[in-house]
């Protein structure tokens, strides 16, 4: 279905299945393969409200241990010094 963009409107968008990060108070999620629309021109994705609820839904029981993600790994992080 194409849809003009709402961010740079242009009038073409594409069906693709994308990687999404789902943040909440500091911890993070990586879903994969997650349908949405994209804009050809600038890059802007467009994600269902169904899509983005299911995520939730998702992170929160892995959060309370009722669901086991596919994959766990470890991120390092490190503070940006200005020197």
């Amino acid at each position: 279905m194409e849809k003009t963009c709402n961010f740079c409107g242009h009038a073409t968008t594409e069906p693709r299945f994308v990687e999404y990060v789902y943040r909440h108070n500091g911890d993070y999620m990586i879903i994969t393969d997650v349908p949405c629309e994209e804009c050809t021109f600038c890059g802007e994705r467009y994600f269902e409200g169904s899509t983005l609820r299911k995520i939730e839904k998702d992170f929160e029981k892995v959060q309370h241990g009722s669901k086991t993600p596919a994959v766990a790994i470890t991120v390092p992080v490190e503070r940006y010094a200005l020197i």
